[in-house]
């Protein structure tokens, strides 16, 4: 009980909790960006891997 207490009290605690926060808002933030232009993703590799096959 007494390390949860001083895990909690310990401002290194609060610091990696806030990046864990950071982290997670970014990743979803890149994952809903992905989702949101797959299409044209998807368009730009077929036509570079065209590209690099009709070489």
């Amino acid at each position: 009980m007494n390390l949860i207490k001083r895990f909690i009290r310990e401002d290194d605690a609060a610091t990696a909790v806030e990046y864990a926060l950071i982290a997670a808002i970014v990743g979803v933030a890149l994952i809903g960006t992905l989702v949101a232009f797959r299409q044209s993703i998807s368009s730009m590799l077929s036509r570079a891997s065209d590209v690099i096959a009709n070489q």
